[in-house]
Formats: structure tokens, sequence, C-alpha cells
């Protein structure tokens, strides 16, 4: 009897049982300012012309943080005031510097036909044929971008973002 008892409690608790677990409702953003969109390799990428972050350590001092604020639209971008961006596809926030990468197609060299005054920061990243340019504020950057891919003779173009890192709320500054 009292193998037969054991043996069924091993029997039921050995025995798979499925739960009836529901994901948690996700809430996907929708597009604020649709003349800030760029493209990203197929996603879609907000730029927030009046969001800026600084990068510092978090407070556990293990990683890095970025710490978001409100500036002027017109306010400038750069490696220690990055710009702000929202991934649709990977619906995370990313943040920029205002650089952006493109190769030109087999043969082509952007200094002999880009005019520097329209592309700001022009530099030749490595050979053959793969530049950067460097946008000032947000609304640049988007122009920049829109404009370099919008050139049928360019291979690719790639603005740089970089994800990860916390996001600080702004009373934690």
């Amino acid at each position: 009897m009292y193998r037969s008892a054991i043996f069924m409690m091993f029997l039921f608790t050995s025995v798979a049982c499925f739960a009836q677990l529901k994901p948690t409702p996700r809430v996907i953003k929708s597009v604020t300012d649709e003349s800030m969109v760029i493209d990203d390799r197929g996603s879609k990428l907000e730029v927030f012309p009046a969001l800026r972050a600084v990068r510092k350590m978090s407070t556990s001092g293990k990683g890095i943080a970025h710490s978001e604020f409100t500036a002027g639209k017109s306010a400038p971008i750069s490696p220690r005031q990055l710009g702000v961006v929202f991934n649709y596809a990977m619906q995370v926030r990313g943040y920029i510097t205002g650089e952006i990468t493109f190769k030109m197609k087999d043969g082509l060299q952007a200094s002999d036909w880009l005019d520097k005054s329209s592309y700001p920061g022009l530099a030749k990243l490595t050979a053959p044929n793969i530049y950067l340019v460097v946008a000032r504020t947000p609304s640049e950057f988007v122009e920049l971008t829109k404009r370099l891919q919008a050139r049928t003779d360019m291979e690719w173009v790639e603005p740089v973002v970089i994800y990860g890192g916390l996001r600080l709320s702004p009373d934690a500054r």
C-alpha cells in the first residue's frame, strides 16, 4: 500500500504540467515627429531634437549610465553631450554623437566630388572608400543622413548610434 502511494506521489510530481503564463503587455511607442525619423538599416530611428544626454559612471561603479536632460533644438551634439534617439524596431533608446559613416560604391572617392561645406567634418575613415561626416545638431544629423541615403552612388549609409547603459532619471543627476 505504501509503495503504491509513494509511486503515485512520484508519478504526479514528475508529470509535466503546463502553467498558463501570459506575457506582460508591451506598450509600443508611436512616432512623435515624422520629420525627425530616419532609416537605420531597415528600422525607424526617431531623433529627439530637444533631448541631450551625458555619460556618467553608474552608482555601482561597474558601468556607464546616461543622464538625459532637455536642451534647445539648436544645442550642439558631441561625444560629451549626446543626442537622444529611439529605435522603434528594438524599442530602446540610443545615443548619437553626430557621426554618420558611409561607403562609396567601388571606384568612387568622396574627396573628388563632395562639397566639404555641405558635409561637415568629412574625413576618410578607412581605405579605400569609407568616410565619416559629423553633424553638429540633431536636425543636421537627420538632414545629412537623409541626403546621403538618397544618393545613388552610396553602397551604404549608417548613423552611429550607441545602445546600452543605464538611463538615469532627471532627479538622479
